[in-house]
């Protein structure tokens, strides 16, 4: 496949419509202006900087933050329009949970809304004391964050994205009107805002594809550039022809997976810049825009949001601009060597992936020690479920172990290690499952109520309230039933597959 070529051009700055938009109080730090804005009396100031990490199953951008006065990792969110506090957060913090009644819309369709009580919200020497967030109740992956910092927060004042030196930036102008505000670049490239709609601040712009004239937005929290089905469809792009590849369904917000593709389009043009040749994730969703710019984007770039301005500067700094994770980047390797668990986790899975262009399922593995023996859970728990079901339960057991504790990752290890016990004869399985659950009446308990005989497979089966965790109850319940020595009873569900089909290669890895 033809790799993306990218050309840059160089214009002037040009006046656009002032915004007014309430300011962060914070401690300030002046930063330097060009002499002609000097002239203006601008005073560009830094109000808050703050360092952004890689964290999670794919590498998203995340913060320190604090909830209540605990640290908490927090999502830098663009692409969502308020913040949200996450069913990972809700459990890390102890937050209790109310019915909101309403829904949001993400990637994966809708997720019902709770709304949490929280005494204090802080990103840096950003507060917000006494408030009720919305909790997002359903995803289709486990979040490694505690919330979601959106668009309404991230975008009270001018924001910097400078992700080679991972960090964010606020700023608060003064007197600056029209003035050139990318102080780091006197030929960077500048993008008007068309405005932006009733859902989020987060600015629209026009980009080209194959000419096409598109309507986007920066996404933070997408890990790749996506565009929709029907944007794709303008384009040009065939989604059945030789530069299309369909891919695994898309996770994200909400209870359903949807179609996805890869695809190469001959030219994506923002602002002063024109890609050749460029890869991007299509998605068959409605996003509230034609086009999200997502993190791989923002690597190739700096980027600010001249808020106050009604305008982007954009500077290029190298490297592919955007990355359909179809191999490891030199990004991800440095983070992986600098000892981040995370991204061995990540590169274990696109060495299996369907996307990689060079699948490598004996580096997975290695990959996955790697991320266990730096105290990544969701490797211990992953390596632990293959020596289980591959029929070592022995080798199983300290994998399993390792991933106790009271979040998703923990209460799923606990059901793996007590088919582990079960298989190794060991007495306490069953006590032990009933102490890890003790107090706990949320899923997965219609599965331990299984395991600990107080009602059947069928019971545990209906009580699983979406499509994934209908897979996941069926899964453990047949590998029990197998334990047990009984004949198979129970049917997996419409499109479950089989964890036993996939770890059925001596190489295979799959994460949980």
């Amino acid at each position: 496949m033809p790799r993306a070529v990218i050309r840059y051009n160089c214009r002037m700055p040009f006046s656009l419509l002032r915004t007014a938009l309430p300011l962060l109080a914070a401690a300030t730090l002046w930063l330097p202006v060009p002499a002609a804005a000097q002239a203006t009396s601008c005073q560009f100031m830094q109000v808050a900087q703050v360092p952004l990490h890689y964290a999670g199953n794919g590498l998203g951008l995340t913060m320190t933050g604090a909830i209540n006065g605990k640290p908490a990792t927090m999502l830098p969110d663009t692409g969502a329009g308020v913040t949200y506090l996450t069913r990972t957060g809700i459990e890390r913090h102890g937050l209790a949970t109310r019915a909101a009644g309403g829904y949001v819309q993400g990637v994966a369709g809708k997720s019902r809304l709770y709304e949490a009580g929280v005494a204090e919200f802080a990103v840096g020497p950003v507060r917000a004391r006494d408030l009720y967030l919305s909790v997002i109740g359903e995803t289709t992956f486990t979040p490694a964050f505690d919330a979601i910092a959106g668009a309404a927060f991230l975008l009270q004042s001018d924001l910097e994205f400078s992700l080679a030196t991972k960090e964010l930036r606020f700023f608060r102008p003064q007197n600056c009107g029209t003035t050139w505000l990318a102080y780091w670049d006197q030929n960077a490239s500048v993008i008007p805002f068309r405005g932006h709609d009733e859902l989020t601040p987060n600015p629209h712009f026009f980009v080209h594809i194959n000419g096409q004239r598109l309507i986007a937005m920066i996404d933070s929290g997408a890990s790749v550039t996506t565009i929709t089905k029907s944007a794709a469809r303008r384009a040009g792009i065939n989604l059945d022809g030789p530069k299309a590849q369909r891919m695994a369904a898309a996770h994200g917000v909400g209870r359903q997976s949807v179609a996805s593709w890869i695809v190469t389009t001959d030219t994506f043009k923002v602002g002063d810049a024109t890609v050749h040749n460029p890869e991007f994730d299509v998605i068959d969703a409605q996003l509230g825009v034609d086009v999200l710019l997502g993190a791989d984007f923002l690597r190739a770039h700096r980027v600010l949001f001249a808020m106050s301005q009604s305008k982007l500067y954009v500077s290029y700094l190298g490297g592919a601009p955007f990355d359909a994770r179809r191999e490891v980047r030199p990004w991800m390797r440095q983070e992986a060597d600098a000892g981040n668990a995370d991204a061995w986790l990540t590169m274990a899975g696109m060495a299996t992936s369907g996307r990689s262009l060079r699948r490598d399922p004996a580096a997975a593995i290695g990959h996955l020690e790697r991320a266990a023996a730096l105290g990544q859970r969701e490797a211990s728990l992953t390596l632990g479920v293959r020596a289980l079901v591959q029929g070592t339960p022995a080798q199983a057991v300290p994998h399993l172990r390792a991933t106790l504790g009271q979040d998703h990752t923990g209460r799923n290890g606990a059901l793996w290690l007590y088919l582990a016990q079960l298989r190794t004869g060991e007495s306490q399985a069953g006590p032990d499952l009933a102490t890890r659950f003790a107090g706990h009446d949320a899923w997965p308990r219609p599965v331990v109520d299984y395991f600990l005989g107080k009602t059947d497979g069928a019971r545990a089966l209906a009580a699983a309230d979406t499509p994934g965790r209908a897979c996941f109850a069926a899964n453990l319940i047949r590998l029990h039933e197998e334990a047990l020595g009984k004949a198979a009873a129970t049917s997996l569900p419409k499109d479950c597959a089989s964890l036993r089909d996939q770890y059925a290669s001596p190489g295979a890895s799959v994460a949980l």
